[in-house]
């Protein structure tokens, strides 16, 4: 079945409540790195005018497999996916939920110290604050994760062949890297997490989806999870100063 997928774009009008900037102001913020999810993404003139005005500088990019400036993919919670070269004095998201802006904090978490990610929703007209006490929990049992994946024997790795997710052939390096244990690949369309119970001789698993699998999902893993980026370089994210040794 051919499928298309359109834009949906928002109708109502976007821009900054007097919340939002009066915080900017109070907290002194002088870079912001702006994002937003894609309804919103062509309406950002008047918040960018609205900052202005308040002498800001504004910073943003085009992360990977977006097709607009500024759009930003809840999925991708890795900093370098992010495309963004400058150093900000925090994030402002401009949308409605959680799942993107949490994003914005998941891709700091390599970094020792978390810079904030404001959120701007239109729709509500609210304010809300993200930062590490968002993900501290999520990030002790990664942590926890990683270290059974090292001492682990055998690795159940999920591969999905969903267009635009699917990497099982990048996920045979980890038989390269780690030539002492054995991996078993478990291939579908949807991961089904109740089924990988069956598998009960899977020691610690090994994300290749969406990589906010392997965050927010971590409780669905009884065995323990973690995404193939991470899995790559678990003795290089753990003897490094990060979020995930400060917790």
């Amino acid at each position: 079945m051919e499928v298309m997928f359109l834009d949906a774009a928002y109708t109502g009008k976007v821009k900054l409540n007097q919340a939002t900037l009066d915080y900017i102001t109070k907290k002194k913020y002088r870079k912001i790195g702006l994002y937003a999810s894609v309804q919103f993404c062509n309406q950002l003139a008047e918040v960018e005018e609205q900052l202005h005005k308040l002498k800001l500088e504004l910073v943003t990019s085009q992360p990977d497999r977006t097709h607009v400036k500024g759009q930003l993919l809840g999925c991708d919670n890795y900093h370098n996916s992010l495309n963004l070269n400058q150093d900000v004095d925090c994030y402002l998201y401009v949308g409605d939920g959680r799942f993107h802006p949490l994003a914005l904090v998941y891709l700091q978490k390599d970094n020792p110290q978390l810079k904030e990610v404001i959120c701007n929703d239109p729709i509500s007209n609210k304010m809300t604050l993200m930062g590490v006490k968002d993900i501290e929990t999520i990030l002790k049992k990664y942590r926890g994760s990683l270290i059974k994946f090292l001492s682990a024997d055998i690795i159940g790795v999920i591969s999905t062949i969903k267009p635009g997710q699917e990497q099982l052939r990048p996920s045979f390096q980890l038989e390269k890297k780690y030539p002492g244990k054995k991996f078993y690949y478990f291939i579908d369309n949807t991961v089904s997490f109740d089924n990988l119970e069956n598998f009960n001789f899977i020691e610690v698993w090994v994300n290749t989806a969406c990589p906010r699998i392997g965050f927010d999902d971590q409780e669905k893993f009884l065995l323990g999870v973690i995404n193939l980026n991470d899995a790559l370089e678990a003795k290089e994210i753990l003897s490094q100063d990060s979020l995930f040794n400060r917790q």
